[in-house]
């Protein structure tokens, strides 16, 4: 476990038994990220906002007894996506609407190979390129994206988080990836063309 891990497993302890500060350090802690995960799943910020609340309050009323975890972030972002799917599909009966979500359905391909994204030297640049390239993905994909890259959980606790099997995990993250680095290769060609036309005007 990293030192992350470490503080925030014992702020979990102090927690659960009453400290109002250390649940106070766990909100401050993980609430960002928190956002930036759950705006994949649900784009309405005011339904986020309200389930994080709620989730929080769950957490202070129930906190003796809540179980030891060796994740405290893992733990938050799957009560989380608990939430917001129940909270989805909740709005959908009473909308009496139900609508399609075959993005949420898993991909399956063969030799699925992990890779990483590699950083340019124009960080900034790159940085935008790649946040208006990954909009472009399904909402599935946007979201492994963001545990695995943005929030750092391996593919065997997305799987979990997920409730998709480990190697679905794998083919979403390697169909995600390609499509990115083929988003960004398909701009540098069309920056590379337009270079090119302005020297001969």
């Amino acid at each position: 476990m990293n030192k992350t891990g470490d503080i925030d497993c014992l702020l979990w302890v102090q927690f659960k038994n009453g400290d109002r500060e250390a649940f106070a350090s766990l909100y401050h802690r993980h609430i960002l990220p928190l956002i930036a995960y759950g705006t994949k799943i649900c784009p309405d910020r005011e339904v986020l906002k309200d389930c994080i609340h709620e989730l929080f309050v769950e957490l202070w009323n129930s906190r003796s007894r809540l179980a030891p975890t060796d994740s405290v972030k893992f733990y938050l972002f799957s009560a989380l996506r608990y939430k917001l799917i129940r909270q989805e599909k909740r709005q959908r009966i009473q909308s009496h609407a139900i609508l399609p979500r075959t993005d949420w359905l898993d991909e399956e391909v063969d030799n699925p190979i992990e890779v990483e994204i590699i950083l340019r030297e124009d960080h900034a640049y790159h940085a935008a390129l790649l946040q208006k390239a990954v909009k472009q993905l399904t909402a599935r994909q946007q979201e492994v994206i963001q545990l695995r890259y943005y929030q750092g959980f391996t593919n065997q606790q997305i799987a979990e988080l997920m409730h998709m099997h480990y190697q679905s995990v794998s083919n979403l993250l390697y169909t995600a990836l390609c499509k990115l680095k083929e988003a960004v290769r398909l701009h540098d060609v069309i920056i590379s063309i337009f270079s090119c036309l302005l020297f001969f005007v």
